[in-house]
């Protein structure tokens, strides 16, 4: 009895981690924060205004622009592609918004999955969406 229940756990447990893996999203993404299609966090920066970037001379190396499009992005189902959109920096390099804010990635996240910015200096943030 003890070995079917054992099988039937880690069936289970494989069905769960097969799901997951095929829907595109992790479930900390899904449910905490935004990332790019690699699964790296993305940012926003409190001295930002609507459609304007205030990260500038070396902020930029510390916190490098994301200009991808809402395509390129893994979008939990209740975020819509239409919050999304593109401005173009005082330097005129292009750069994606999120509702608004432009995003950011964070230098020392070097890896998908790793949020070591948020909170940085009390004015970088996750881009966490509400349901």
């Amino acid at each position: 009895m003890t070995k079917k229940l054992t099988i039937a756990i880690a069936t289970s447990a494989l069905l769960f981690v097969g799901c997951a893996s095929t829907s595109g999203y992790n479930t900390m993404e899904q449910s905490s924060y935004l990332m790019d299609a690699q699964g790296m966090a993305l940012y926003t920066f409190d001295k930002d205004t609507k459609d304007k970037s205030n990260c500038y001379n070396g902020c930029e190396t510390k916190w490098p622009v994301f200009s991808g499009d809402a395509n390129s992005l893994k979008l939990p189902a209740h975020v819509s592609k239409e919050d999304f959109g593109m401005i173009k920096r005082d330097n005129g390099m292009m750069q994606t918004t999120y509702k608004s804010q432009p995003l950011y990635y964070f230098f020392k996240d070097t890896k998908a999955d790793e949020a070591n910015g948020d909170g940085k200096k009390g004015v970088w943030h996750l881009v966490k969406p509400s349901m």
